[in-house]
């Protein structure tokens, strides 16, 4: 029986041109079809209003995700089909893109923190009109400029991209992400392993394995030495510092390991 699901694009998303790619996989592999869709700009009290239904605004990474969406735009979308509420949050994955299942939105597209991870799914029917409520009280309406406009044309909600483009690595997932495969860890560990090797060019090797180990006093010695990144950059540094221990328990814990 056909139903509606909500999802709801971060603004990461329009910035990482990843609207299209999204919705193809949603269609492809939720079996259903985009219906309404709108676009809302959220003040910080609206999203804190937003993520109280669900209990989210406790968590560690709260602060980022207040920075995140502040007078930014998001893309609501009513998808319809069989089951659609539960397809959805099927294909979402978890807010931790390390403890994503593989095939999941979280597990692919260079998804990698918990911050800048792509894609909100209402829980229940009954969340998913009080969320609607919040976000059609803040709607701007149908068009898609400023949306659009938001696209740097790179990857830009990554933050191991981020880290090792500030590393000096020009060749740092761009926009080209058609053929990327799902298996996130794999991405992780390649990220660690170049991330360190580009380290030791630089002399930065120290500060980045505390990095990597989620130390906050190395993230504050990264900023500080690399220098000249914009305030969307440095919180996607400070979005990844939170996955790293997330990221490190499954990577040393695999036999493919090699930097053990």
């Amino acid at each position: 029986m056909a139903s509606v699901g909500l999802t709801v694009y971060g603004p990461e998303v329009a910035r990482s041109g990843l609207t299209s790619k999204l919705d193809q996989f949603i269609t492809r592999e939720g079996r259903l079809e985009p219906g309404k869709r709108f676009f809302a700009v959220h003040s910080r009290s609206s999203i804190e209003a937003f993520y109280s239904l669900t209990g989210s605004t406790h968590a560690k990474h709260w602060p980022l995700v207040l920075d995140l969406f502040d007078m930014r735009p998001v893309c609501a979308t009513l998808w319809i089909g069989d089951e659609a509420l539960s397809y959805l949050q099927n294909l979402k994955g978890k807010a931790q893109p390390a403890q994503s299942a593989k095939g999941t939105i979280r597990s692919r597209f260079y998804c990698d923190n918990p911050v800048t991870n792509l894609v909100h799914v209402s829980d229940s029917e009954s969340l998913m009109r009080e969320e609607l409520r919040i976000l059609r009280a803040h709607s701007t309406g149908t068009g898609e400029a400023s949306w659009k406009a938001l696209n740097s044309g790179r990857i830009s909600h990554s933050s191991f991209r981020v880290l090792l483009t500030s590393l000096g690595n020009t060749q740092a997932p761009h926009s080209d992400i058609y053929n990327i495969g799902d298996d996130a860890v794999a991405n992780a560990r390649a990220a660690f392993e170049q991330a360190e090797a580009l380290a030791v060019g630089c002399g930065m090797l120290e500060t980045i394995q505390g990095f990597l180990a989620g130390e906050v006093a190395s993230l504050k010695d990264l900023l500080n030495r690399v220098g000249g990144l914009s305030a969307w950059d440095r919180l996607l540094l400070e979005a990844g510092l939170l996955a790293m221990p997330c990221w490190n328990s499954l990577i040393h814990a695999s036999p493919a390991w090699e930097g053990a």
